[in-house]
């Protein structure tokens, strides 16, 4: 079953002189429920538009986007907004931590933004099963200043899936890191994938990458020029 399926989607955009670049054009494009999927391609080729669309963050000027069955592309903005909150978590290249809160209570407002009733034993246990399951156990409470740059995209990468979400979008998000390290992350997004039965979308351009993914789409100039 797909859990994101993308039909004649294209997104334009008005130039300061009043003229219209297209950023995507006629995108097809299918995502299977519980994988890990790459859309690679260089700066400038989309990828990032064709994300912030199929997560809701954005509408495009043509085509539909279904997301669990359910078209998105005619859903209010508050509709949309319910499903960024409930089903859906995100991951930046800047990874965004609240610099005043240790890496569990970053994960902790995030379960809480999230909006599910949970008493405040069940919001610890979930708050340090995350943080386990990305290694991080032992340093729940430092400082994102106190954390190595993986560690802190591992704080945000608990944040993104503390509330539970069907997919979580992550966009460059091993952009800064080393190779090892960049590595280490998408091993964490398999696992979760097997553990925590989501969804998981990233984009990236690091080739190295590629074969850790069980699907990727290769982004030219706003087009899918491959996948598999």
């Amino acid at each position: 079953m797909n859990m994101i399926t993308a039909k004649d989607l294209c997104r334009d955009f008005k130039l300061g002189d009043g003229t219209t670049f297209r950023v995507l054009n006629n995108i097809q494009i299918e995502i299977p429920e519980k994988k890990l999927a790459i859309l690679r391609g260089p700066s400038g080729s989309g990828k990032t538009t064709l994300m912030n669309i199929i997560g809701a963050l954005d509408m495009p000027t043509a085509g539909t986007v279904t997301f669990d069955g359910k078209n998105i592309t005619a859903m209010s903005e508050a509709k949309r907004e319910q499903l960024r909150r409930r089903d859906i978590g995100f991951i930046f290249q800047s990874v965004s931590l609240i610099p005043i809160m240790t890496a569990y209570e970053n994960v902790e407002f995030a379960l809480r933004m999230g909006g599910g009733k949970m008493s405040k034993a069940e919001t610890k246990a979930r708050v340090t099963e995350c943080l386990s399951m990305v290694g991080l156990a032992g340093r729940m409470n430092h400082m994102p200043q106190e954390l190595s740059g993986g560690e802190q995209q591992r704080v945000a990468i608990a944040r993104a899936i503390a509330h539970r979400p069907k997919v979580i979008f992550a966009d460059e998000p091993t952009a800064e890191l080393d190779s090892l390290t960049a590595k280490a992350v998408v091993q964490i997004f398999k696992k979760l994938v097997e553990q925590e039965q989501v969804t998981i979308i990233m984009t990236t351009h690091d080739v190295g990458l590629m074969d850790m993914a069980d699907v990727v789409y290769m982004l030219e100039d706003g087009e899918i020029v491959k996948n598999g």
